[in-house]
């Protein structure tokens, strides 16, 4: 990750393909349409500064959240998140989800036999450092059935979510335990081409974080209470207020129950809440311009926001009104990256981004109004004709 316009793109080999027939989910999630490139602009430099003011001081022991202790194996993660150059990145938010002792997550689509823990919740924050540093205490997760294939069971593991300096360094991945005798049978895990790179994705055992009597210790270097946000007003922000809502739809046409998305996007006057951003227009105190929602169990989704101003693109251009959106879900083994775009806009006829894309499918960016004046934006994951429009960058 880096603080400077323009990123390096990923090693081959290191990121895994859309489309992994071995983890089943994919083949009806992962697009089926070619990517289209994105230049770097404003709207993919920037991105929700979220730090320290989103942590509480227990946030990261997540054996400490309740009344009492959590049951199983309590261990202590710890690391290092890096930039491209091998620098740390301080002020960086790192979210953990994950399963309690007996492999069952707390949560209501969770429908493993396994018992709950009431201590025991699963989701944990924290900020690095001015080295990079982070650390959790939690338990141990265990395996849990998954019927992908015959008899599948997914290693033990933890979920880890990073929000970068900017849009583009969003980072969803997972971290495993040395010698889980699992990982060799896991599609997810598997998916990773490149053998180094998969095996990073292993922590290793730290003797030295470990506590003599109480926890043993993992390092993990990476080179949740959820932060939903499903309005992303309040009563004194500036601009006009419109609804948003759509509902996400596989390659068969059947809804994603489990999919979220996340918006970025300026103020109403085109100036996002990020110092990359050095233009001479207002900030509004009252909107950061991001936005958290997760779908309900018919893969509807609706938010409130403000539209957007026109922003700056490259060499001089003006870009339409839009939003920036990440999609996320399972069977997408790294999330997608798309754009809401407003039906009826002047500047759209001139907007670099829309004409970087064919002319047949740039309506999948354009969300209309229906007669209650809701804006409706539908995100197709995979088809021919009406797959939604996605970003290579």
């Amino acid at each position: 990750m880096s603080d400077k316009p323009g990123y390096r793109r990923p090693q081959a080999g290191t990121q895994p393909d859309y489309l992994h027939p071995a983890y089943q989910s994919t083949n009806l999630r992962s697009p089926s349409q070619p990517l289209v490139f994105l230049p770097h602009s404003l709207s993919e430099i920037t991105g929700p500064t979220i730090g320290a003011e989103r942590v509480n001081e227990k946030d990261n022991d997540l054996t400490a959240q309740h009344e009492g202790e959590p049951q199983g194996e309590r261990i202590i993660i710890h690391g290092r998140v890096l930039d491209e150059n091998g620098l740390p990145v301080p002020g960086i938010l790192v979210e953990i989800w994950q399963a309690n002792a007996a492999g069952r997550y707390n949560h209501k689509r969770d429908l493993h036999d396994a018992p709950l823990d009431p201590n025991f919740t699963g989701t944990g924050r924290t900020v690095t450092d001015a080295d990079g540093w982070y650390q959790f205490q939690t338990i141990k997760p265990g395996a849990y059935p998954w019927g992908n294939h015959h008899n599948a069971w997914r290693p033990a593991h933890i979920h880890f979510s990073l929000f970068g300096p900017s849009v583009l360094t969003r980072l969803v991945t997972q971290m495993y335990f040395p010698g889980d005798p699992l990982l060799e049978y896991d599609p997810i895990y598997n998916c990773v081409p490149d053998t180094r790179a998969k095996e990073r994705l292993i922590a290793s055992f730290d003797l030295e974080k470990t506590i003599p009597f109480y926890a043993l210790g993992y390092r993990w270097d990476i080179g949740l209470t959820w932060l939903n946000r499903e309005d992303l007003t309040v009563a004194a922000t500036l601009g006009e207020r419109v609804a948003i809502s759509g509902q996400v739809v596989d390659g068969n046409g059947d809804v994603v129950n489990d999919a979220m998305l996340e918006v970025w996007q300026a103020n109403a006057a085109g100036k996002y809440d990020h110092p990359e951003d050095e233009q001479d227009k207002a900030l509004d105190p009252n909107f950061e311009g991001f936005g958290r929602v997760p779908v309900d169990a018919e893969g509807r989704f609706r938010f409130t926001t403000i539209k957007p101003g026109a922003v700056p693109g490259l060499k001089g251009t003006t870009q339409a009104p839009h939003l920036v959106v990440l999609v996320f879900a399972r069977g997408l083994v790294k999330h997608l990256l798309t754009r809401i775009y407003f039906d009826g806009e002047a500047l759209n006829g001139d907007d670099p981004l829309l004409a970087c894309v064919p002319a047949e499918r740039r309506r999948t960016l354009i969300a209309k109004q229906d007669a209650a004046g809701v804006y409706q934006w539908n995100v197709i994951l995979q088809g021919t004709d009406e797959e939604t429009v996605f970003f290579d960058y």
